[in-house]
């Protein structure tokens, strides 16, 4: 490797010049010869050392017309760095073609060249002496020459030496050094919350102030990403959400920072959205319903302890207490029925209401209030006792059941007269209101409890 030394003469003579930018310079493949460094002249200040050649090239009597490049690496270098046989100012020059000689105005001696032995030729240039000091800050510039058979190429290059101590980069002020983390709320969300809520996240060891993106997204692509500001203590806090339509699929994700002052990725933190959890659509408790039938009734009927009127209650609570109340409207000698029954283990519970004086039916003519309380529901309904032959649930065709007064309409009653059910009888009473003797004889309320029909479309 060949060493050449900047003269301390010719270094005075380059003090207070511009500077120039900086631009990396590629690297030469493959060293060649190695000579020892000489003194160079007057004209020739520098050294050049660690010459390079690389590349194939083929000898052609149609050779291409010169156009060779010239760049150096680093462009700016310290008084020191110069100083340095084993750093320097790199110079690389590319375009070239095995046999080109080359050339330049401050490394090489007067009339001394290299020969190129493929398509790029480098060299180191430095400070022979040593000395830092003996090289003033400014701008050096030089011009290589390449020769091509009869053509020949001078190429104006340059760089710029900094005084020790000055920052030597190209982009100011160096970054400070960044260690970025983030954390989350959570590792493990379900699809529904994260629709809702997104996730949260936190970092620190960003750059103080200076802009982070926070991203969310799986090995394929990202699902969100949003930009935040670190704090003055470099730390943040942002919230994801899908950025797209719909829903994020359940899935394994993960989050990471992006330093975008030091061009710096965090670690990524993993989290998986799960599948929301079905449940059973739950049915709505059914409201308690009472059913009155029939609503009209002959007074024969009615005192038929089989027929009568047949009040149906369901959707109460199973075993609940079904508290039953018949009051007759306006002035009526008939005694009000009231009674509490309990409730099935489906929820229902019926009783049968009829008059216990079948000497006297027509004592019953009127119209009835009906009131169930059945939990916090009251239930209210009303029935009448009509002497329209047409009214109640006997069309006059049916057998006698035994009418107490014989009545032809005797029988047992249309809507569910034959079903299963308590009985409870209201006693009918003649004179004054609030007489309870009928002929001399006590009249007293009883309640006979039958089955309960198993649906009420059977009454």
């Amino acid at each position: 490797m060949k060493k050449l030394a900047l003269a301390p003469a010719v270094a005075l003579a380059i003090t207070g010049l511009a500077a120039s930018p900086v631009i990396a310079a590629p690297e030469a493949p493959s060293p060649v010869d190695t000579q020892p460094a000489k003194q160079s002249s007057a004209k020739a200040s520098f050294a050049k050392a660690n010459a390079q050649s690389s590349g194939e090239s083929t000898d052609s009597e149609d050779s291409k017309k010169l156009d060779a490049k010239v760049s150096v690496s680093p462009e700016k270098i310290s008084q020191a760095d110069l100083a340095d046989s084993n750093k320097g100012v790199t110079v690389t020059i590319t375009g070239l073609e095995k046999g080109d000689v080359i050339s330049d105005n401050i490394s090489f001696e007067e009339g001394e060249t290299k020969t190129a032995e493929g398509d790029t030729y480098s060299y180191t240039i430095y400070n022979q002496s040593g000395d830092p000091a003996a090289v003033d800050p400014g701008t050096i510039n030089f011009a290589v020459t390449v020769k091509r058979g009869d053509e020949a190429q001078e190429i104006s290059s340059s760089f710029e030496v900094t005084k020790d101590g000055e920052d030597d980069g190209d982009d100011g002020p160096e970054a400070p050094d960044v260690d970025p983390k983030v954390s989350l709320n959570t590792d493990e969300i379900s699809e529904s919350e994260f629709a809702k809520n997104g996730i949260e996240v936190t970092g620190e060891g960003f750059t103080p102030n200076g802009k982070v993106t926070a991203v969310g997204g799986s090995a394929q692509s990202p699902f969100a990403t949003v930009e935040v500001e670190a704090d003055e203590e470099g730390k943040i806090s942002a919230t994801l959400k899908f950025d797209g339509e719909g829903e994020l699929p359940a899935g394994d994700y993960a989050v990471w920072g992006v330093d975008q002052e030091s061009e710096t990725n965090s670690p990524a933190q993993d989290f998986t959205i799960t599948e929301d959890e079905t449940e059973e659509p739950s049915t709505p408790a059914a409201e308690a319903k009472l059913t009155v039938s029939p609503e009209t009734v002959s007074p024969a009927d009615f005192v038929k302890e089989d027929n009568g009127v047949t009040l149906a209650v369901e959707n109460c609570e199973p075993g609940e207490d079904v508290h039953y109340v018949v009051n007759p409207k306006g002035d009526s000698n008939v005694t009000a029925y009231d009674n509490t029954v309990k409730a099935d283990d489906e929820g229902k519970a019926n009783v049968n209401v009829y008059g216990t004086s079948a000497s006297d039916p027509s004592a019953y003519i009127g119209d009835y209030e009906v009131t169930v309380t059945c939990g916090d529901d009251e239930l209210t309904g009303e029935f009448s006792v009509s002497d329209d032959a047409n009214a109640g649930g006997s069309d006059g065709n049916e057998d006698d059941s035994g009418s107490a007064d014989g009545d032809a309409d005797g029988g047992e009653a249309g809507d569910g007269g034959d079903l299963p059910r308590t009985g409870t009888e209201l006693t009918g009473l003649v004179g004054g209101a609030g007489l309870l003797l009928i002929g001399g004889i006590s009249v007293a309320l009883t309640m006979r409890r039958k089955k309960t029909p198993e649906d009420p479309s059977e009454i």
